[in-house]
C-alpha cells in the first residue's frame, strides 16, 4: 500500500499532547466522541475481567473508558508526552512505551487488542497488524479504527495539511476496501464506519439520526472505519 512520501517522527504528536483533549471538550468532539464508541464497542464487545492492549493509546482516551468498564488495560504508545498526560488522569492502566510494529509484549495474552486512529500513522501498517494479532489470544478480537479517505473528514484533514504542516501530512488515509483488505489477511473481517456529521458540525444536532442511516445506507462513507477479526480457537 502507498505511504506518505514524508514518515512520521516519533515525536510528531509531543508537541500537541498536553492539548490533545481538549477537542472532546468541544460541542462536535463531544458529540462525535459517542457515535465512535457505539461502533467500536459494538464490535469489541468489551467484558468485565477481560485483559485488554490498546495499540496507539496516546492519551489515554480509550485506555481509560476501557478500563471503567472493568477491563485490565495495557496501552502502548510511542510518544512519551502522550502517555504522561495519560499517566497523570491516575486510572488503573498499564501504560508502556514502545513501537507498534514490535510490541514488548507476549503472544496471545489479549481478550481484546484495540487500535484506534493510530495504523494511519504507522510506516510499517502491517508489520503492526501483524504484531497486534499476535498478542491476540485464541477466541479473542482485534478491532481496528483508522481515518476513511472518501469520509468529508478525510478530505478535510488532507486539504488542512496542505496548507500547514499538522501529523495529518505523515498519514495514510486508508479508504474503504484497502481497510477491509488489510485486515483480511488475518481472517474474515465484520465492518462499518461511524460519524456522518461534518467536520465543520454540519448536522451536529441531528447527528444520532444520521448515524442511524449512515450505518445503514452510507457505509462506505463514515468519517471512522472500524473493523474486526475474530481469532478462532
Amino acid at each position: 500500500m502507498t505511504r506518505s512520501e514524508r514518515p512520521l517522527s516519533e515525536h510528531a504528536f509531543d508537541p500537541v499532547a498536553t492539548v490533545y483533549d481538549s477537542w472532546y471538550e468541544t460541542p462536535l468532539g463531544h458529540t462525535v466522541d459517542p457515535l465512535e464508541k457505539d461502533l467500536l464497542y459494538r464490535l469489541a464487545q468489551p467484558h468485565l475481567g477481560e485483559r485488554a492492549l490498546d495499540v496507539g493509546a496516546g492519551t489515554g482516551h480509550f485506555s481509560l473508558d476501557l478500563a471503567t468498564h472493568g477491563l485490565s488495560v495495557v496501552g502502548v504508545d510511542l510518544s512519551a508526552p502522550m502517555l504522561d498526560v495519560a499517566r497523570s488522569k491516575g486510572v488503573a492502566v498499564q501504560l508502556l512505551r514502545g513501537d507498534a510494529a514490535t510490541l514488548p509484549l507476549a503472544s496471545e495474552s489479549f481478550d481484546l487488542v484495540l487500535s484506534v486512529t493510530a495504523l494511519e500513522f504507522i510506516d510499517r501498517p502491517q508489520h503492526a497488524l501483524d504484531e497486534m494479532w499476535r498478542a491476540v489470544r485464541p477466541g479473542g478480537r482485534l478491532v481496528v479504527g483508522v481515518l476513511n479517505a472518501w469520509s468529508p473528514w478525510g478530505c478535510a484533514r488532507r486539504r488542512e495539511s496542505r496548507q500547514q504542516e499538522t501529523p495529518f501530512s505523515h498519514a495514510h488515509f486508508y479508504t474503504p476496501g484497502e481497510f477491509v483488505r488489510a485486515l483480511r489477511r488475518l481472517g474474515p473481517v465484520t465492518w462499518s464506519s461511524s460519524v456522518f456529521v461534518g467536520p465543520g458540525g454540519q448536522g451536529l444536532r441531528w447527528a444520532w439520526q444520521l448515524e442511524r442511516a449512515g450505518r445503514a445506507l452510507l457505509k462506505p462513507f463514515g468519517a471512522l472505519l472500524v473493523g474486526r477479526v475474530i481469532k478462532w480457537e
